[in-house]
C-alpha cells in the first residue's frame, strides 16, 4: 500500500489543538507522511442531532459519556472521516492533534479493516466487546469504514475508541513504533464539557 492520506483532527476554536496539530503536521511531513489538517467537529457548536445520529442505548456509561459535548465532537470528527473513507473508497489514516510521528510510514503486515498505530493495551471489555484505549492514530480501509458507519446507523454513537472494537472490526496493531502521542493538558473530551 502506498502512503495513504492522513488527516490530523483539530478543533479550530481551541488554540492548543491548532498549535499541536500544526506541530504534528510538521513532524509527520518531515518524515514523509502524506498529511493534512482536518477541522474537527466542536461539540459545543454541533451535536449528534445535527448529523442524525442517536446515542447507543445499550450502556449507561456510553449514554453518560456521549452526553458530553467533547465526547460528541470527538466521535463526530472521526465519524465524518469514516464516511469520507467510505465515499472515496481509499484507505485513510486518522490522527488526533496530540500525535507524535517517530518514523516514516511503512506497512509491515496486511490487515482487513483497521490498523492501530498506537493504543495496544486491551481495555476492560464492555457490552460491545473488546476494545483498546485510544483512537488517536489508526489506518482505516473502506471495508472497515463500511462496518463502522453501518454499526452506528443500526445502533447509535459510541465513544470513538470503543468503536475500534473486535466485535465490529478486524483490529490489527502496528508495533513498528511509527506513531506515538504526547499527553498534553488539553483533551477534546475533558475540556469541552
Amino acid at each position: 500500500m502506498e502512503n495513504p492520506k492522513g488527516y490530523i483532527i483539530y478543533v479550530k476554536n481551541h488554540e492548543y489543538s491548532v498549535q499541536w496539530a500544526n506541530e504534528a503536521l510538521a513532524s509527520g511531513t518531515a518524515l514523509g507522511w502524506n498529511l493534512e489538517l482536518y477541522e474537527g467537529i466542536d461539540g459545543t457548536k454541533q451535536s449528534l442531532d445535527d448529523f442524525g445520529v442517536k446515542i447507543y442505548q445499550g450502556s449507561k456509561k456510553c449514554v453518560r459519556l456521549l452526553s458530553r459535548p467533547g465526547t460528541q465532537g470527538c466521535f463526530l470528527s472521526q465519524y465524518t472521516l469514516w464516511r469520507k473513507c467510505l465515499k472515496q473508497q481509499k484507505p485513510i489514516c486518522i490522527f488526533e492533534h496530540d500525535v507524535l510521528f517517530k518514523k516514516p510510514f511503512s506497512l509491515q503486515d496486511e490487515f482487513d479493516d483497521v490498523l492501530k498505530f498506537q493504543g495496544f493495551t486491551p481495555a476492560k471489555k464492555n457490552v460491545i466487546g473488546q476494545w483498546w484505549e485510544g483512537a488517536r492514530a489508526y489506518l482505516l480501509k473502506p471495508a472497515g469504514a463500511v462496518k463502522l458507519v453501518q454499526w452506528v446507523k443500526q445502533n447509535g454513537a459510541i465513544p470513538a475508541d470503543w468503536a475500534l472494537n473486535a466485535s465490529i472490526l478486524d483490529v490489527k496493531f502496528d508495533k513498528g513504533n511509527q506513531v506515538s502521542f504526547s499527553q498534553k493538558r488539553f483533551s477534546f473530551t475533558k475540556d469541552l464539557k
